[in-house]
């Protein structure tokens, strides 16, 4: 874990939203009817990628997720045509005009990635473009692509008709957040960090934080944990931090003490894999260098399966992403 925490915000949300399920809780509530009645939620699936600009990493992340469409069939029981739900997180703090354009880009990157994967390909599988923003003012932008044209162009039939699904929870009480238990924190949490019902959302959100402790959901007390730790602006953290200790009774050392046990422990982790690193070269320089076993061993400690071993092992950290793709 690195000492300092990069886009507090992104990090929460595309490590929760990750979760098929919470997304799915997300979005039934969500999305237009026809998509609510006809997706099959159960199938709900994250696929690997991004495809945002690369400028606009700083204030945007974006989650790809694939799901069964339609009627299901009476002699397989399952829906036979296949859909995408594309979800971009906005985190500037006001909309952006531009945001159906860049979707459109977007979206044509998913299926220029289709097509590069199967050029035989006849279809392109639909894209459901899903905005979630939380920001400091309204979004009053429309969200349909034809209205970037002049009033005049907009009905000729070589401008496209596309538009978006928005999540606008600027003006969103915090009563009436949705979905499971970890999303709804998260969207509380975010709500109260850009100054928005802060009171009210810190202690709905500590609310449900609550059963979570005692549920004994360490991963997800850690995600929080970390997150308000990393926040530059400690007094909704804070603030935060009472709430829960409060609705507990008083009772447990505080989640920023936690937040802090944890950061200490990455920067321990991050100490004794270098420490580990270091051994797997210099056996490696050895090997290079024709030093037989015996005298690795004797020197190191190290013989060849323990060698072995801890190769793998330093391979598969390697492999694990800061965040989900």
């Amino acid at each position: 874990m690195a000492d300092e925490i990069d886009q507090p915000h992104d990090r929460l949300f595309r490590t929760v939203f990750s979760d098929a399920t919470e997304t799915a809780s997300l979005l039934q509530a969500a999305v237009p009817q026809e998509l609510r009645e006809n997706v099959d939620w159960n199938s709900l699936r994250l696929v690997k990628g991004t495809f945002v600009d690369d400028a606009l990493r700083q204030s945007e992340s974006d989650l790809l997720f694939e799901a069964g469409y339609g009627k299901e069939t009476e002699r397989h029981g399952r829906r036979k045509d296949r859909l995408r739900l594309y979800l971009l997180f906005e985190h500037q703090s006001t909309p952006d005009v531009w945001m159906r354009y860049r979707l459109l880009k977007y979206c044509c990157r998913i299926w220029d990635a289709d097509l590069r994967d199967d050029p035989r390909r006849t279809e392109l599988q639909p894209v459901v473009p899903l905005v979630f923003y939380q920001g400091a003012r309204d979004w009053r932008h429309s969200t349909e692509f034809a209205d970037l044209f002049p009033a005049a162009a907009r009905d000729w039939p070589w401008v496209p008709r596309f538009e978006h699904v928005l999540l606008d929870q600027t003006g969103l009480d915090p009563g009436d957040v949705e979905g499971a238990t970890m999303g709804r924190i998260v969207q509380l949490l975010m709500m109260a960090a850009f100054g928005r019902h802060t009171g009210a959302a810190l202690e709905t959100a500590a609310k449900l934080a609550v059963s979570l402790v005692s549920g004994g959901a360490v991963d997800y007390i850690r995600i929080i944990a970390v997150y308000l730790f990393s926040m530059p602006d400690k007094a909704a953290a804070n603030a935060f931090d009472e709430e829960l200790r409060r609705h507990q009774g008083g009772q447990g050392g505080g989640i920023m003490s936690y937040a802090q046990e944890l950061l200490e422990e990455g920067r321990a982790a991050g100490r004794e894999e270098g420490l580990q690193r270091g051994k797997v070269e210099a056996v490696e320089g050895f090997l290079r260098i024709g030093v037989s076993w015996d005298v690795i061993t004797s020197a190191t400690g190290i013989d060849e399966p323990r060698f072995q071993a801890l190769k793998e092992r330093l391979a598969a950290a390697a492999q694990q992403p800061d965040e989900p793709a």
